[in-house]
Parts: C-alpha cells; sequence; structure tokens
C-alpha cells in the first residue's frame, strides 16, 4: 500500500504539471512564440522527469526479482575510478565543486565485479553528491583495501548539507527524498535503493555516514579477485 501511495505521488506531481502546461497551449492562449518555445521546454523537462521515474520504478522491480544478470569479471579498481572521474568531472566543475581523487596515490587492485553496474552506482551516489552540495565544495572519490574483511571499498563523500541522524537509518528506502531531510527537487528518491539493490546482488556492503551541515560519506565493499587474494 505505500509503495502504490508512493508511486501515485510521484508520478503525479508531473503529470499535474503537463496538464498545467498544454492546457493553455491546447486552448490558445499562449499566443507570442517566445512563450510557446518556454511551455514547450518546461513540457519536455516534466516529460523526461516522468520517464525518468517510470525507468528505474522498472529497474528496481527487476532488481529486486532477481531477473538482472550480474555476470562478474576481473577489474583494476583505478581503471574503472579513472573512467568514472574523467567521465564526471566535468558535471562537477560546471557545479562550482571540486572533485578530489586520492585513490591516485593508493596501490591499485584488482576486483571481481560487474564494471558496468558498479559505475552505474557511482553515478547515483556522485549525482547526489552534487545535487546537496553547495558551489565551492568538496566530492571525495576514493579507494582501499579493508584487510580484515579481505575485501576492497569505495568511497564517495562530500561537503554537503548532510543527513540528519534520524533520517540515516532510511537513505535506502524507496522515494526517500521525499523525507524532510532532503530538498525536494530533481530526481526519483530511487537512486540509492537502486544502489543497495545493485550491491546486494553482487554480495556486497553498503554503508553511510553524515554529519549536517558538515557532508555525508559513503562506502561500499568489492570482493578481490582470485590473484589479489593469492597475494
Amino acid at each position: 500500500r505505500d509503495y502504490v501511495a508512493n508511486v501515485s505521488h510521484e508520478m503525479r506531481t508531473p503529470l499535474t504539471a503537463m496538464r498545467a502546461l498544454v492546457e493553455p497551449l491546447a486552448d490558445g492562449m499562449v499566443a507570442a512564440e517566445p512563450d510557446r518555445r518556454r511551455y514547450y521546454s518546461m513540457l519536455l523537462s516534466e516529460i523526461t522527469r516522468l520517464t525518468r521515474l517510470i525507468n528505474d520504478m522498472l529497474e528496481l522491480s527487476r532488481l529486486q526479482a532477481g531477473t538482472v544478470s550480474m555476470n562478474k569479471t576481473a577489474v583494476p579498481l583505478r581503471s574503472l575510478l579513472e573512467d568514472v572521474a574523467a567521465k564526471y568531472g566535468g558535471v562537477a566543475e560546471e557545479a562550482g565543486i571540486r572533485l578530489s581523487t586520492p585513490y591516485r596515490e593508493h596501490p591499485d587492485h584488482t576486483v571481481l565485479t560487474n564494471r558496468d553496474r558498479i559505475e552505474q552506482i557511482l553515478f547515483i551516489l556522485l549525482d547526489n553528491a552534487v545535487k546537496y552540495t553547495p558551489a565551492g565544495g568538496c566530492i571525495t572519490l576514493d579507494s582501499g583495501l579493508d584487510p580484515a574483511a579481505g575485501k576492497a571499498w569505495i568511497r564517495v563523500e562530500d561537503t554537503g548539507i548532510g543527513i540528519a541522524v534520524e533520517d540515516l537509518p532510511h537513505v535506502f528506502e524507496r522515494f526517500y527524498k521525499a523525507d524532510k531531510s532532503r530538498r525536494p527537487t530533481s530526481g526519483t528518491g530511487l537512486g540509492l535503493s537502486i544502489a543497495r539493490e545493485i550491491l546486494d546482488a553482487l554480495g556486497e556492503d553498503i554503508t553511510v555516514e553524515s554529519t549536517p551541515g558538515r557532508g555525508t560519506a559513503f562506502r561500499f565493499s568489492l570482493a578481490l579477485a582470485e590473484t589479489e587474494e593469492a597475494t
């Protein structure tokens, strides 16, 4: 019931906005061409938002049903992070945020995982970090080794607005963005749920630490490849 109620709420918002834009266009009330172009632009934005929501819901449903392939291969960790940093560095720069990459100073490791899915998780975490970090802030992308667990890890940390202590246990729940501690802006509120489902399917863990007003850090584990374990 809660899921259906949340889905209905999330879908109603863009649909209501689309109707409010289409009706004056259909009635001929928007006569000036610049105004029509502005209406069309806003309409396209709402359609994109609705499409993203539907795609995320389908993705989450497939993950929870166990129908998504999670083929694992040996992946050099630094190579993976370099690709992500190269793709996302421009996004951070446009937002006026510095992307710090201390993983470059650490030894490289080979992990056994699904490279595409790990990139997807990192884009989700980095996207959230950019949304909730003011211009002039910093996002850190780092990696390392946890000898006690016998696994590697990746950390995405920001200097953003942080998450309230009472909300931390709920950050991986569906539609978490509707909670009071987050800004009700763009996004579907399903990203972190998708990230956790992917890591569950890969047999990995993800944790979060946050201090309101100072920032948030997400860290997840990755299995080492057999060559790493042997050393």
